[in-house]
């Protein structure tokens, strides 16, 4: 089995609704915290992905906007039993 099966996918519930209050599209977020937006889209849909991209992101959205929560309370980790809910595909 490859590592990449064994490692922990993530997700940030609450990603569409902190950067919609702050930019009108994924294209604009990405160029104002700096990255692909075909990485916010994944975000803004639920797709799980590592953890430390998520951490980046709402690091990066934290330095700009008051996110309100700790980043370890907007991080789930989808092995988790109740992350089922947060999945959206």
């Amino acid at each position: 089995m490859s590592k990449k099966k064994d490692r922990a996918w993530f997700v940030c519930p609450q990603w569409d609704q902190l950067v919609s209050q702050h930019y009108a599209s994924d294209a604009a977020a990405g160029r104002a915290l700096n990255t692909h937006p075909k990485v916010l889209t994944k975000l803004r849909e639920g797709t799980p992905i590592p953890k430390s991209t998520v951490l980046k992101m709402l690091r990066r959205l934290g330095g700009q906007h008051n996110l309100g929560a700790a980043l370890a309370d907007l991080v789930v980790d989808t092995r988790r039993a109740d992350a089922a809910r947060y999945r959206t595909h």
